[in-house]
């Protein structure tokens, strides 16, 4: 973590990014969170502000993205990592969704970090920095949340790969992290006996904890030999 010493989170008051932004802090960084809603769950882990700037915003509207990237302090060299936690759904059958849903479900997996990397690319190139979005097991498997996450979160492993070959040159790594069932607000929606069938077929037989993903997207920041690869981090349901 000694080299990441500027970081902006997406998605900052979700649980994952929640801890995300915590164990930077913890670990001397300064962090840029964005967020759309609970800026109380971020705003108690530096109450001081003095290593935490908290920006208010929707990536998938015209001037999100971009009033996140005004917002970047202007003593920062660059950014180190972006890691892209933004995202979600809600668990649904695919006879109950409907297109809006479907395209509601997109914007906020696939437009939101893509917007991001978009206006940030000008710091991160300058920091020769690293990209870390969050996909899901569910891109590989299918899965309990319904098929609008699951092409959603397929398309992240997509936008990575290709944002990984187009930004090397410019020294700019792109990776990405696929969580299985983690313990969070999103998994506690699932029907507890889908959740049961997941984990019965899972390696370690339990869901996984937030600070495992931060682990890995810490990890993945610092590989510097390492671009354009998905890590499933799922407790061994999908072995590869």
């Amino acid at each position: 973590m000694s080299t990441v010493r500027t970081v902006v989170v997406t998605g900052a008051s979700g649980d994952l990014g929640l801890d995300l932004v915590r164990r930077c802090l913890d670990q001397g960084a300064e962090v840029l969170a964005q967020y759309r809603s609970r800026p109380e769950r971020l705003a108690e882990l530096d109450p001081a502000g003095k290593r935490l700037t908290l920006v208010r915003g929707d990536l998938a509207e015209d001037d999100g993205a971009q009033s996140l990237a005004v917002a970047v302090p202007g003593h920062w060299h660059g950014v180190d990592l972006l890691a892209n936690c933004v995202g979600g759904a809600r668990p649904t059958p695919i006879d109950e969704l409907s297109a809006d849903a479907f395209r509601a479900c997109l914007r906020a997996n696939v437009e939101a970090p893509y917007a991001a990397l978009k206006a940030l690319l000008e710091p991160l190139t300058r920091a020769r920095g690293s990209v870390v979005n969050l996909s899901s097991v569910a891109a590989f498997t299918g899965g309990a949340f319904g098929p609008h996450y699951a092409a959603a979160k397929a398309a992240v492993v997509g936008l990575t790969r290709s944002a990984a070959r187009e930004l090397g040159p410019r020294g700019v790594r792109v990776n990405c992290v696929a969580p299985g069932p983690v313990a969070s607000g999103m998994t506690d929606s699932l029907d507890p006996a889908a959740l049961r069938g997941v984990l019965a077929g899972t390696a370690l037989g339990r869901v996984v904890r937030p600070e495992e993903i931060a682990d890995t997207v810490l990890a993945l920041a610092g590989a510097t030999a390492t671009t354009g690869q998905t890590i499933v981090v799922d407790g061994g349901r999908y072995l590869h």
